[in-house]
């Protein structure tokens, strides 16, 4: 017994020092700047100078981190085993059973079990995110450690694996519905994805996002049914395993982390990344593969986004032939319920440490204790209104984001959130000849889905009448050339 104890301590030991020293994290950069050198060599638009003063930027932080690496992964080595030696010398226990026992088929197996339990498994153990068990939610953990190292490379290899497949699928046209959060984009997904032709991300795609076909293939092992049941929103939208999910966002993260700051996200510009464009086509085709089954002929991408509002310019560089949706609330309304949200996830994440790590991991940046608003025009931080629990706070956030998107209105189709849910009918057939889609009898019952839009009186008491009548300007200038 004494053996196996020592071989416990041995593994578990590196482990957690290796997690505490941030050896993990600290890998995560080597990663993300490798990839920033090798973008610097490729890009023709910059001289030589700059390409070197970038690239020896660029090899002192990855000299650093080499040895940041080297001496954590070193420590994390000896300090366990320099203890056991300590026993082994004062007759404790036997040094050599030790390693015999750590390098046993048995020993490998249970330690290898027990580390994804001890380690990833979440600390709160009254959640009441009852949908995920233990084990699902370790799988997660497991995932959202390994987007930005492991999976970018096993979605190379899932490339090579499914080239037969993939290549019947084409990334043509594609559809991103995108606005400020609770203005129908879910709605529009979900109508999108009940018609013939379309392919979006689903639950089922989580957590190992980046790898769907490889994913898809492993969890069909295990895969369960689900009932629908009522999203987090508390909106009365009805969810499932396999409804479409906005699940995105994630790539963008992994490519483009210098536009994620730690309070805010700074949008992008007429941007560019050759492996990321790359690599988003061919997420694409696996999303298509994956939902189409075997017929994939005339089968679109679509995606709700709502962060896809900060790169419209880049949207258009990568994807000159896509549909960009932007649905649209009256202000005031829109920002009551952008607080009623934020509002309800800032209890959700306190009670539940997980559903915030979730929805961190997956780009949900919206609401709660993950709330980072996209800085338009640096709106942000020359703001009048501090606090995020006040209505000033998120009209001003409407303001400069709607403000913006009226500059690029040239790339967009914008669409009244209040005019759909008066007439769904006429509303969805306008979409359709808009996303270039066949109407057809899906439409009278995606029709019959769309509620009346809730319109409650709204205390406007502390926001200043110059801001509202700003909105309400906005507002005009968007019903003006809507669908």
């Amino acid at each position: 017994m004494i053996p196996w104890i020592g071989a416990a301590f041995l593994v578990f030991g590196f482990v957690f020092l290796i997690q505490r020293f941030g050896v993990v994290e600290k890998s995560g950069e080597v990663v993300a700047i490798s990839r920033r050198s090798f973008g610097v060599v490729r890009d023709s638009t910059l001289t030589d100078e700059v390409k070197e003063a970038a690239l020896q930027r660029d090899a002192k932080q990855l000299l650093g981190l080499f040895l940041v690496l080297t001496t954590g992964a070193a420590a994390a080595m000896l300090i366990p085993a320099g203890l056991l030696w300590v026993c082994d010398w004062f007759g404790w226990l036997s040094l050599d059973a030790v390693f015999s026992v750590t390098v046993s088929p048995v020993f490998l197996v249970t330690s290898s079990v027990l580390t994804v339990f001890v380690f990833f498994a979440p600390q709160n153990k009254t959640s009441q995110e009852t949908s995920y068990s233990t084990l699902d939610r370790c799988l997660h953990h497991v995932a959202f450690k390994t987007y930005t190292t492991a999976q970018v490379s096993l979605a190379d290899i899932e490339d090579r694996l499914f080239a037969r497949q993939l290549a019947a699928c084409k990334a043509d046209r594609p559809v991103f519905i995108t606005a400020l959060p609770r203005a129908g984009t879910t709605l529009l997904l979900e109508c999108c994805v009940k018609l013939d032709g379309f392919a979006s991300h689903s639950y089922r795609d989580m957590p190992f996002v980046l790898i769907p076909c490889l994913w898809s293939r492993f969890s069909a092992m295990f895969q369960k049914a689900g009932s629908l049941r009522e999203r987090a929103h508390g909106d009365g939208m009805l969810i499932d395993f396999d409804s479409p999910e906005a699940l995105e966002e994630v790539l963008w993260k992994t490519f483009w982390r210098k536009h994620y700051l730690n309070d805010c996200i700074i949008p992008w510009q007429d941007e560019n990344d050759d492996e990321f464009s790359d690599f988003f086509r061919s997420h694409m085709r696996k999303i298509i593969l994956l939902r189409s089954g075997q017929d994939t002929h005339g089968m679109r991408y679509v995606s709700k986004n709502n962060l896809n509002i900060a790169r419209i310019p880049t949207l258009r560089r990568l994807f000159p032939d896509s549909v960009i949706v932007v649905p649209f609330r009256e202000p005031l309304h829109h920002a009551a319920s952008l607080l009623n949200q934020h509002r309800n996830f800032l209890k959700i994440h306190q009670e539940d440490p997980f559903a915030c790590e979730y929805m961190r991991a997956i780009g949900h940046y919206d609401f709660g204790k993950n709330l980072r608003p996209i800085d338009f025009e640096g709106w942000f931080h020359k703001r009048q209104s501090q606090d995020a629990e006040s209505l000033a706070f998120w009209l001003e956030y409407w303001v400069a984001t709607y403000r913006h998107l009226l500059t690029r209105k040239e790339d967009l189709f914008f669409l009244s959130y209040e005019a759909l849910c008066e007439a769904p009918e006429a509303g969805l057939r306008r979409l359709a000849e808009t996303i270039g889609s066949k109407i057809g009898d899906a439409y009278m019952s995606v029709a019959a889905t769309v509620r009346p839009a809730r319109m409650r009186e709204v205390d406007t008491g502390a926001v200043a009448p110059s801001l509202i009548k700003e909105a309400r300007g906005i507002y005009a200038g968007l019903r003006e050339t809507s669908l």
